[in-house]
């Protein structure tokens, strides 16, 4: 079988250049033959608020991308029509995660398909977490244009399936990179909290930041703040002074290189997740797999990684004081053995259904 894959990678930085990595050596390792399609550069400058595009780790998550598209020229979208038809693919499998890509995404989609080609979309977000009065109609215009549709949460599903009726539309939780485990022991008996990756404003660190207060009351522990900010961070710094917590604070401003990203889920006890939305988490899916225990905001996807009692606990969005009571009792009644544990012994048998999806399009079934 021959698939196409259209979507950021190496040397792009990111979840989604992570991803598309997995899903390129999952299918070589089934012996298919994998294009990958990625870009020269993903934002104009004025719109990227990060230090850079390009991912300098030394651990290279490489899946021989072409870099050939830009998304505001549409001459680099016609040279990737052109390498993929001569490619002649079983399946095109696209990547989703922003309406500024809907021009891109729906106008190769619909060629691919005159042409005789199927196409797969695979939705990270439907939406984006900041809404704009275009998003709707650029949205409907990318997501029509698929013969088969992945969402990470039903709660997409649903929000999919409202905007585009009749598509058919198959649910796979993320998966995590191995790259990303460590072979610790997960015991998590320590008091170490971790907040890690892009700091925005609707991954709800303020809610964090204003939990620990109350957490600190009863429990003493530590919280480990690391991922570039995208959001000012002075903002935070601020509220960190005004709360009077800055001996428990520290803050890692930069974008982690892959290399170091087991030992940071090995050294921490709990991962908190306060999400003011969300569709569903690369970054609990890497604590799922280090068997490093939740709390995360009840919201979109990720009530359904975390299962309540098992591997972590759930709260109230935007409510700090539900936050610190859930932490409280985390560290109080020691749960963090017991979760690891759970985690140890249990596994997701979803977890290769965005392959199989792949494979039973390329077959037309």
């Amino acid at each position: 079988m021959r698939v196409s894959i259209i979507g950021p990678a190496y040397p792009l930085r990111g979840g989604i250049a992570h991803h598309v990595y997995w899903i390129q050596q999952q299918l070589t390792a089934r012996d298919h033959t994998v294009q990958v399609v990625s870009f020269r550069k993903l934002y104009p400058g004025m719109f990227f608020p990060g230090t850079t595009e390009l991912d300098g780790s030394r651990l290279k998550l490489d899946a021989g991308a072409l870099r050939i598209l830009t998304p505001l020229n549409p001459a680099t979208w016609l040279r990737a029509f052109k390498l993929v038809r001569s490619f002649s693919p079983d399946v095109v499998v696209f990547e989703w995660w922003q309406p500024f890509f809907a021009p891109l995404v729906g106008t190769l989609a619909r060629c691919f398909r005159r042409s005789g080609l199927r196409c797969l979309i695979e939705c990270h977000n439907i939406f984006p977490h900041e809404r704009s009065p275009l998003d709707r109609t650029l949205v409907s215009f990318a997501l029509s244009a698929a013969d088969h549709l992945i969402t990470h949460s039903t709660n997409d599903r649903e929000e999919l399936l409202a905007l585009v009726p009749g598509k058919t539309v198959s649910v796979s939780p993320l998966p995590a990179l191995d790259e990303f485990s460590t072979p610790g022991t997960g015991a998590r008996e320590g008091r170490t909290i971790l907040f890690f990756g892009k700091v925005r404003k609707y991954k709800g660190l303020d809610v964090l930041l204003a939990a620990m207060p109350k957490v600190l009351s009863r429990i003493e522990c530590e919280l480990l703040v690391i991922g570039e900010f995208y959001d000012s961070i002075e903002k935070y710094q601020q509220l960190i002074r005004t709360l009077g917590i800055e001996k428990y604070v520290r803050i890692d401003n930069r974008y982690v290189p892959n290399e170091e990203v087991p030992a940071i889920f090995d050294q921490a006890d709990l991962l908190v997740l306060p999400y003011l939305s969300a569709t569903q988490s690369g970054v609990a899916r890497i604590a799922l797999s280090n068997r490093l225990p939740i709390i995360a905001s009840r919201t979109g996807g990720l009530s359904e990684s975390v299962i309540e009692g098992f591997n972590g606990m759930l709260f109230p969005p935007s409510d700090p004081s539900a936050l610190a009571d859930r932490i409280i009792e985390y560290f109080s009644a020691n749960l963090g053995p017991a979760f690891a544990k759970n985690m140890l012994t249990s596994s997701d048998t979803r977890l290769c259904t965005i392959i199989d999806t792949i494979e039973r399009l390329a077959r037309h079934e």
